[in-house]
């Protein structure tokens, strides 16, 4: 029983990111935040540059979300979304306004690195709130082909994308989910937030062993909070040792 309060906990974590991008001189009302943020990529081999650029981009927004959510929240402007937190901050990225200060390949490390500097209010999660409920709702009319195919849309929205894994990890439905997942992971088999995410739908699944694959998978493509989930889990059951070979 206590492992997996443990687990719950170290996967819980997607939700209480560490990143700390920087605060920009602009800032000047309460519910208004300028940051900048960065995120680095890893590109797969057939990645386009479409999908590259828009899942880093998703990434430096994602991280702007984050951050700006924990000093609103701090200051009694932002209310606790409780279990809809990830999918809603998922949307409010999607939606962000911003502009780029810096992108480039790093050819070296078949990366692509993007800066940017955006501006948060605190409407901007009010905005994802309400796209939230509209999407939940044209997914109560989905037909029996279309919710157990689960295919994904053809355009790129990262956001819109993970935004409905989770949505249906509220609702708990695992194995929906996971076959979504399965799906978004051939449209983006180099994020590494299909496999993190996945790593939850296993873990209530009961599957460990498919949870740490999709835990090191998440890992091996930058992830830090999988491979500190790695190694807490390895830390408190020795026996887990023998899914991480």
């Amino acid at each position: 029983m206590r492992i997996k309060i443990i687990i719950t906990c170290l996967l819980s974590a997607t939700l209480l990111l560490n990143w700390v991008p920087c605060f920009a001189e602009e800032s000047k009302n309460e519910d208004t935040l300028a940051l900048v943020s960065d995120y680095t990529y890893k590109i797969g081999s057939i990645d386009s540059q479409e999908k590259y650029e828009s899942l880093c981009l998703f990434g430096a927004k994602y991280k702007a979300v984050v951050l700006s959510a924990k000093y609103l929240n701090h200051i009694g402007l932002l209310k606790n979304y409780g279990k809809k937190q990830k999918e809603i901050f998922c949307l409010a990225a999607s939606e962000l306004k911003f502009s780029i200060i810096e992108k480039r390949l790093i050819e070296k490390e078949n990366s692509y690195y993007i800066k940017i500097k955006t501006t948060i209010k605190s409407t901007d999660f009010i905005k994802g709130e309400i796209k939230n409920i509209k999407l939940e709702e044209e997914e109560k009319h989905f037909s029996w082909q279309e919710e157990m195919g689960q295919n994904v849309y053809r355009k790129i929205d990262p956001g819109q994308e993970l935004s409905r894994a989770y949505r249906y990890f509220r609702k708990r439905d695992w194995r929906i989910a996971i076959i979504y997942l399965d799906h978004l992971e051939k449209k983006y088999p180099n994020w590494h937030e299909v496999y993190f995410a996945k790593a939850i739908g296993f873990y209530a699944t009961n599957n460990i062993k498919a949870m740490m694959t999709a835990l090191k998978i998440s890992c091996s493509l930058g992830n830090r909070e999988a491979c500190e989930d790695i190694e807490g889990l390895l830390q408190y059951d020795e026996s887990l040792k023998i899914y991480n070979d």
